[in-house]
């Protein structure tokens, strides 16, 4: 999307990390930002360190998985701001242990906030794009959801399942002959968001900063790019789980320290 001003975006996770970059380079260039979050604290200290730029950026606090509350927000959010043109499903959580040893609730959890909560969200504000026949939906998946890391069965199922869910849409939108309705579908390696505290990221890769990535999606967004896939390492990725054997591709994902990588998280404290 190259004309950001006047447009109506909506971010989720937008206190802190990605999301707050993300609306603040929406906003910059002139978009009206719906930030959404569920820590309503940190969501009006940065919306009102955000408007002291004289950006037009609008809180509401919000648990997306809760499926009727995102629909109630969707609704004020056109009557108060206008309908999304922009839908950035950013907001997301890990919990990191091996299958057999995590807590039922905790895989519950993961699924919930990073499948369900992006498809209420889509759900309730994809049909004012359709309405439209324009917009822009972004969806965070992860490198984890391109290969899988041990000890992080949870988040890998729930960001191969963003993958499949965000393709079939835009192959639903194509089917309907709506080609301006784009989908831009993240995979970046590890993020420093607090999330995956402890980690330790592979060889031939490193720390992304928040503001690193939020600017390398914010470009791609623009450009209307299919994919983001980053560190180089990720570009590889699917190129190499295509070509080669799994006992191979899981002996180099050990070399590189892939396997190991998830050892000492403890997560945001």
């Amino acid at each position: 999307m190259k004309e950001i001003k006047g447009k109506v975006a909506v971010v989720t996770g937008a206190a802190m990390g990605m999301g707050r970059r993300l609306s603040e380079l929406l906003a910059a260039d002139g978009a009206k930002v719906a930030m959404l979050d569920l820590d309503q604290k940190a969501l009006d200290q940065t919306v009102k360190e955000i408007k002291a730029t004289g950006a037009q950026v609008f809180p509401y606090t919000l648990d997306i998985t809760q499926r009727p509350q995102v629909y109630a927000t969707a609704d004020k959010v056109r009557k108060e701001v206008g309908p999304a043109d922009i839908l950035i499903n950013n907001a997301g959580v890990v919990y990191g242990s091996d299958f057999l040893d995590c807590p039922d609730e905790k895989f519950a959890w993961v699924m919930d906030v990073n499948v369900n909560g992006m498809a209420w969200m889509t759900k309730a504000f994809l049909p004012d794009m359709v309405a439209k026949k324009a917009g822009h939906v972004v969806n965070l998946a992860s490198a984890g959801g391109i290969l899988a890391v041990p000890k992080l069965s949870s988040y890998c199922a729930s960001k191969f399942a963003v993958i499949g869910f965000t393709e079939a849409l835009r192959m639903e939108m194509q089917r309907q002959r709506l080609p301006e309705i784009h989908f831009t579908i993240v995979c970046p390696s590890y993020v420093a968001t607090g999330m995956f505290q402890g980690v330790k990221p592979p060889m031939l890769t490193s720390w992304m900063t928040t503001e690193q990535m939020a600017d390398i999606i914010y470009q791609a967004f623009k450009k209307n790019k299919n994919y983001v896939l980053e560190p180089f390492m990720v570009k590889l990725a699917p190129l190499l789980k295509a070509i080669l054997p799994s006992r191979t591709l899981d002996n180099i994902n050990a070399r590189l320290g892939v396997a190991r990588s998830m050892k000492g998280w403890t997560g945001r404290k």
